[in-house]
């Protein structure tokens, strides 16, 4: 019979070792498989997204946070969200090589605009740019659009330009109320303009001036050498054209209409 030479101590260094093997290993696939950390360029796998090479990746988180409801809209450049339930996470997503200077959803009131007449490249300009097509009147979040204007209240408002996220993940909340409105309206008006003077505020008694360009009158003190007009009336509501809304008005002899529906208005007009 030969003599056992295995001794209890060698086993159970051989037990340590193999645990520190499995454990080495598990952290290895545990980093392979963490999740995309702020910076990271990513790349979209099945129904979620890994960290990728950036110079292929089109793709950045550019902000995460350790809940699946991140609020990722005032995320300078972000274009999309990510949720996910399983680590509790949000990534906030954007162009790889976006500039946040430049950034649409960051915008505020006073700031300028392009790219919105052509809906394409739509960013953040300095004003003094002749590039600049509008300006930031109003900044709305969470803006209700069904059966609704949200910029029709905003004096000198001649456009508006909405932004939504796009949300994807596994967090039951997310997208709830998509179909309301956008994240974000902003509503324009021309550069260098200033909306206090727009005709959006007109009533009875006031006088106007032609302007030209894109707001085509400003309300003006009445004594001023190029007061053209006096309003003799407004109809609020732009159901009717001018020539029906003005019939009754005294000394109206033309009129400008803005918008439509409840929204819009008529301004009766009689020369000054």
């Amino acid at each position: 019979m030969e003599d056992d030479l295995t001794f209890p101590g060698s086993r159970v260094a051989r037990v340590v070792l193999l645990l520190a093997v499995l454990l080495l290993a598990g952290g290895g696939l545990a980093a392979c498989s963490a999740a995309p950390e702020k910076g990271d360029c990513v790349e979209k796998s099945g129904d979620s997204y890994t960290a990728a090479d950036c110079a292929t990746a089109t793709l950045r988180v550019l902000e995460s946070f350790d809940e699946t409801s991140g609020d990722c809209v005032p995320v300078a450049g972000v274009t999309e969200t990510f949720s996910d339930s399983g680590p509790g996470t949000t990534l906030c997503l954007g162009p790889r090589d976006v500039d946040p200077g430049s950034a649409i959803n960051v915008a505020q009131n006073g700031d300028c605009v392009a790219g919105v007449e052509a809906n394409s490249d739509v960013r953040r300009i300095d004003c003094a740019d002749p590039a600049a097509e509008s300006v930031v009147l109003s900044r709305i979040g969470d803006a209700v659009t069904i059966a609704t204007d949200p910029c029709a209240s905003v004096p000198g408002t001649n456009s508006s330009y909405s932004w939504d996220l796009i949300s994807t993940g596994d967090d039951p909340l997310a997208g709830i109320g998509d179909n309301l409105g956008v994240d974000l309206m902003f509503c324009l008006g021309p550069v260098g303009v200033d909306p206090t003077t727009s005709p959006d505020t007109a009533q009875a008694g006031d006088c106007l001036a032609e302007t030209g360009g894109d707001a085509g009158y400003a309300t003006v003190d009445c004594s001023a050498p190029d007061a053209a007009y006096r309003v003799v009336e407004r109809s609020d509501g732009g159901f009717l054209p001018i020539e029906i809304a003005c019939s009754s008005a005294d000394g109206a002899t033309s009129g400008i209409q803005r918008g439509g529906g409840l929204d819009g208005y008529v301004l009766c007009l009689a020369p000054n």
